[in-house]
């Protein structure tokens, strides 16, 4: 009877994965493809319009391009640039000394090279997205709930334990030591760059004379801030679309074989 139900479960659940995620990620995909570029100034006249109508508070679903600016640019803890947006990592590098025995009863030893995170932080001051040629410039409040920003790896450091000196940040930074030594500490920063061409979709208002933009307020439209082209986003919808296909029909297959194998 188990073999059963653990093939059941596996069915079922290749088949919603290789239906329900590939139509929904379609359905994305269709949202982005028929979406036209609105021009920020043409978006603040529609705005500033549907103000003085009466329409206080109206959100506007509006696809925007453009580069990634800053009123006030934040430097990184690492790299010491200012960009419009950062996120940076310190991970504790060191080696644990594993032993263990063969069948045969003799004893080894194997060296593992580990990671451990020591700190991070972020921005927090808004992202401007600029128009550089009708002009004007929308905000995106990084630190709102449900945004999940597509940032570059533009640092990727390992510096050895004994380099550490040269770098003022880690004066006031306390670790322990773990495993059997510790080998040096790795940086790691993801950033958007100033000048750095950005594509939003998402919500947009008036808040006093700012362009704000936000997550929208129907759940299955999406909420797209990315340092990828459109086109680079809808191929890899398109991608991934096509792997929960084939990751769903094998666990579907998989299940009919443990029902037939294992009865």
């Amino acid at each position: 009877m188990l073999p059963y139900i653990i093939g059941a479960v596996l069915v079922l659940g290749g088949a919603a994965l290789s239906f329900f995620v590939p139509r929904k990620i379609q359905s994305r995909n269709i949202e982005i493809r028929f979406m036209q570029t609105t021009p920020i100034g043409e978006l603040k006249e529609l705005l500033e319009h549907n103000e003085k109508e009466g329409l206080h508070g109206y959100r506007h679903y509006v696809e925007i391009k453009g580069s990634a600016g800053s009123d006030d640019p934040e430097e990184t803890p690492y790299s010491k640039k200012d960009v419009s947006y950062y996120q940076s990592y310190l991970y504790q590098v060191y080696e644990e000394v594993h032993t263990y025995r063969d069948d045969k009863g003799r004893t080894h030893r194997q060296v593992v090279k580990k990671e451990s995170e020591m700190a991070s932080q972020k921005s927090s001051n808004p992202i401007t997205i600029n128009d550089r040629q009708n002009g004007g410039k929308v905000y995106l409040d990084v630190n709102q709930s449900g945004l999940k920003l597509e940032t570059l790896k533009t640092l990727d450091r390992f510096e050895p334990a004994n380099n550490m000196k040269k770098y003022d940040f880690f004066s006031g930074i306390r670790f322990s030591n773990m495993g059997s030594r510790t080998l040096g500490f790795r940086m790691l920063e993801k950033t958007i760059p100033l000048g750095q061409q950005l594509y939003l979709l998402g919500e947009a208002w008036l808040e006093g004379n700012r362009i704000q933009m936000g997550k929208p307020g129907e759940k299955d439209k999406p909420f797209i801030a990315s340092v990828r082209s459109e086109e680079d986003i809808v191929q890899s919808n398109v991608k991934n679309a096509r792997a929960a296909l084939i990751i769903g029909i094998l666990i579907a297959i998989a299940g009919i074989a443990v029902m037939i194998f294992l009865r």
